[in-house]
């Protein structure tokens, strides 16, 4: 493991190692000169690499073209390792984090198309990873993905075909590596950054024959740069499979993870981004910003040395099994155990609030059967699941009486569906016609009773249609169109009907399932100049769309909202081991009949009608250079225009005169740097500096974004 450096020490270090790089560049740049171009192959340009593409990965294009593939290769380089930064780079995703390392506590750290995490699946080889508990909400905790062993991630974006439930933004899943046949593999990497931060993974994996194994393992520190925003992780990985007879596979996968987080401490003396005291630190070691909110009765607004803690048990068991020669048949079973503790002093209250949250007891079971016939495939799916939580507890510090409370509510999800693929035109034409059933049983637990919450019931069919032309290999364009059709979440049932705790009673509101009609197309491209094109256009109108506002803890329906835009993408090899990318993404929104906006904003602000938060642009521009020894040094340039946001002026909940103001969230541009050498046949050292122009912005209004950073890593392989 990597020491922490002295700021001193690491930056000779950086000096030392962008020196190598240089001098590798220039010592081979005649060579590169005179070595010519290679064929382009199976190869395709994955923005700064290329990367071989095999025929199944082809098959993959054809099959959900409106799926990006993101390879560890493209990963950017940072002091966290988690999918957020990952996806950061790629168009139609906005990542807004209140701190780069050790902060997700609501669902908007990654939104794709203007979707946050209640209309986004995360998974792991298509197992559910979205935590389920009311308390603190339902989003996607990213802190507790690590990218250890990945092999790719793919985003898919929208809905376009009847395989992914509950979702409309689309579904961001990590596919596993499979241990590799002709020898065992090890991989362990080390990396020290800026604040103190420090990370170690590695991954060990074979399948000598019929039994195959795979371990990875993690482990992270970091002090963080907002005031407490401190993060300890760490997680243990195990998957086994076996193969009978090699037309059966048994795999079973134990995943653990764990995380202690310090909550952002409020570091402004004023709230008021219209006082002058608001840009002023209360404590002048770490810069002005907001603090974050301690949800499920924990005092709301953390002070120093508040903390959670969360642990959390993943298991996974499934069964592939050949059927003939053309059929496929997969069924799986999962469940979670999740807790999490939590702890906050409020020393002017003279409180401890001190408790344990039974976070999340979820399980699941989904199969499915494919079945070849000639020039066309019939998929046949069903999966249900059980999200739920159990409840919480109190500590014997806490300043409360003893209590140990059940939880509130908890969601059965039932999906059944069936898909065609037909192939046409020597199956360069596919027809993909489907229809998924969803039903939706929202149960009052014990708690959710006491407040006066009842059960709900919402179901429905939702058809889609889907072409593609797939007319020269590389190439297609695909058009897909479908019904918009989402149910609720536990945490959105819970606070339209509580009329006690939530910021407003909307529990004598209509709420309805969200219904609409979701139209995308794409066109993805390669020509002989090794260019590669993608194109994508795309139109969602969504009625009921349903509004969940976690800081003053409302959820109800807006009339209709509608988001459309565009996004495009570039990629080209360039003469001399040079090779550059751009994507671009345009997107807006409309709403119309908004009551939280019509009650709530202060008069001056009602008649915004959009969906807050979201820049109408965003640009990435790589350029990259790569040595024939395997030397690469590379910038990346990103853009952000201003967007609009419901700022709440560090205070939950509503007082008899609104605060709530749309605020203009300053646009931004960045600009990093990464250079990765091989120093022997088994070690690459990577170094990076991130905002190397030390730009001041935010990604989430009221908190801003680390300055200029720098990194450190060291990667071995042993085969």
């Amino acid at each position: 493991m990597i020491g922490i450096l002295q700021q001193n020490r690491f930056r000779n270090w950086i000096f030392i190692c962008l020196l190598l790089v240089f001098s590798d560049i220039a010592h081979f740049a005649r060579a590169q000169e005179n070595a010519g171009e290679a064929g382009f192959g199976g190869n395709k340009v994955f923005q700064l690499d290329e990367i071989r593409v095999t025929a199944e990965e082809l098959d993959r294009d054809i099959h959900t073209p409106n799926m990006d593939t993101v390879k560890p290769e493209l990963f950017p380089m940072g002091i966290t390792t988690t999918v957020d930064l990952a996806l950061e780079r790629q168009p139609g995703v906005d990542v807004q984090r209140i701190q780069e390392v050790g902060t997700a506590t609501d669902d908007n750290s990654i939104r794709i198309r203007g979707f946050g995490a209640r209309r986004v699946k995360a998974a792991r080889d298509g197992r559910l990873l979205n935590t389920a508990g009311v308390a603190g909400g339902a989003f996607i905790d990213w802190t507790l993905i690590p990218l250890t062993n990945v092999e790719r991630i793919e985003v898919i974006k929208g809905v376009a075909d009847p395989r992914y439930g509950n979702v409309l933004g689309g579904v961001v899943n990590l596919v596993s590596k499979d241990p590799p046949r002709d020898a065992p593999v090890t991989e362990i990497a080390m990396t020290s950054a800026s604040f103190d931060t420090w990370r170690m993974d590695a991954f060990h994996a074979w399948k000598p024959g019929a039994f195959e194994y795979a371990f990875s393992a993690g482990s992270q520190a970091s002090d963080g740069y907002l005031r407490n925003g401190d993060l300890e992780s760490g997680n243990l990985d195990l998957r086994l499979g076996y193969d009978f007879s090699g037309r059966t596979h048994l795999y079973a996968d134990i995943a653990y993870r764990k995380l202690k987080k310090g909550f952002v401490v409020n570091n402004r003396q004023a709230g008021d981004p219209d006082d002058p005291r608001y840009d002023i630190p209360l404590d002048p070691a770490y810069p002005a910003s907001d603090g974050e909110y301690m949800y499920g009765g924990m005092g709301a607004y953390p002070e120093p040395g508040s903390w959670w803690e969360k642990e959390k048990w993943l298991f996974d068991f499934g069964l592939e099994q050949d059927v003939g020669d053309t059929g496929e048949f997969f069924v799986r079973y999962w469940q979670n155990h999740g807790d999490r503790e939590a702890f906050n002093t409020r020393a002017e209250d003279d409180r401890i609030y001190h408790k344990k949250f039974y976070d999340d007891r979820s399980w699941g079971v989904s199969g499915d059967y494919k079945q070849g016939l000639p020039y066309q495939t019939i998929t046949l799916g069903a999966d249900f699941d059980k999200l739920k939580d159990d409840g919480d507890t109190n500590y014997s510090d806490d300043f409360r009486a003893p209590f140990r409370k059940p939880y509130y509510v908890a969601a059965e999800n039932l999906g059944i569906y069936v898909m065609d693929d037909i192939r046409m035109l020597d199956e360069m034409l596919w027809i993909t016609p489907g229809v998924r059933y969803m039903r939706y049983d929202g149960k009052s637990g014990p708690s959710g009773i006491d407040k006066g919450v009842p059960d709900i019931e919402m179901d429905g069919w939702a058809p889609s249609l889907k072409i593609t032309y797939n007319y020269r290999p590389n190439d297609l364009v695909y058009l897909s169109a479908a019904r918009a059709l989402r149910m609720p979440t536990p945490p959105e049932h819970y606070w339209h009907y509580d009329a006690v705790n939530a910021g407003a009673d909307t529990s004598g509101l209509p709420f309805n399932k969200e219904d609409g009609l979701m139209l995308q197309a794409g066109w993805k491209t390669s020509f002989a100049t090794e260019t590669e094109i993608d194109i994508s256009p795309y139109y969602y109108r969504i009625d009921d769309y349903i509004h969940f506002d976690l800081i003053n803890f409302v959820s109800y329906n807006i009339n209709r909202a509608e988001l459309y835009g565009l996004e495009f993408q570039v990629s080209q090899e360039l003469p001399g081991g040079f090779s550059a990318f751009a994507n671009y993404t345009f997107q807006k929104s409309k709403t119309r009949g908004d009551p939280f906006v019509e009650n709530f904003l202060a008069p001056a602000d009602r008649d915004f009608d959009e969906i807050p938060g979201l820049p109408a642009h965003k640009g990435n521009f790589g350029l990259q250079y790569t040595a024939p020894g395997g030397g690469k040094i590379a910038v990346f340039l990103q853009a952000v225009s201003e967007q609009d946001v419901i700022y709440s002026q560090n205070t939950l909940n509503f007082p008899a005169d609104p605060v709530l103001r749309v605020r203009e969230q300053h646009g931004y541009m960045t600009l990093d740097l990464e250079g990765r050498y091989p120093i022997h046949e088994n070690f690459k050292i990577g170094i990076f500096a991130r905002n190397l122009m030390d730009e001041d912005y935010d990604e989430r209004f009221g908190f801003p974004a680390a300055g200029r950073t720098l990194g450190i890593t060291l990667r071995a392989e042993f085969r």
